[in-house]
């Protein structure tokens, strides 16, 4: 159980200084278990040391608790302080595009426009943006039966 109390205390700890707070005993133990699932048959055996570790660690002051994960365990305590790289997403190249492409958006005049329209509109026009070219409206109005007149006013709006 040593192996299982160093597991609480780092937890415990990171959980402290991310939070810069006390540490929270459902999210440390939720940590533990999310991390170690052949923990979890062992649950009960956790939640009694697990008191004794979030008193230990919440006697410490801010200071002494950056130090002390520092210490035992620094890669845990690098990544509370890295800056995440967020990735642009980008849309992939359209070769043989350079001269200009024709996008074009084709909505069915069926009711109005939601959600899907927009996404595709979108993606569209930022090709245009890239490469240059024509958009084309074309109303989708093949099947009469889905038609509704009032749709063709909502798309040009």
């Amino acid at each position: 159980m040593d192996e299982v109390r160093s597991l609480l205390l780092i937890a415990a700890l990171s959980n402290a200084v991310k939070h810069k707070s006390v540490p929270a005993a459902g999210a440390v133990m939720g940590a533990i278990l999310g991390s170690h699932p052949e923990l979890r048959s062992k649950a009960g055996e956790i939640k009694a040391i697990l008191g004794a570790v979030l008193d230990e660690v919440s006697s410490l002051s801010v200071e002494e608790r950056e130090e002390r994960l520092k210490s035992i365990a620094p890669d845990q305590y690098a990544s509370l302080f890295e800056k995440k790289e967020k990735k642009k997403a980008t849309l992939p190249d359209l070769p043989g595009a350079e001269g200009g492409v024709v996008m074009r958006f084709a909505p069915n005049p069926s009711g109005p426009l939601h959600l899907g329209h927009a996404r595709a509109a979108f993606l569209n026009d930022e090709y245009i943006r890239r490469y240059g070219g024509k958009y084309i409206l074309r109303i989708e109005d093949t099947d009469p039966k889905r038609v509704d007149p009032e749709a063709y006013d909502m798309v040009r709006e």
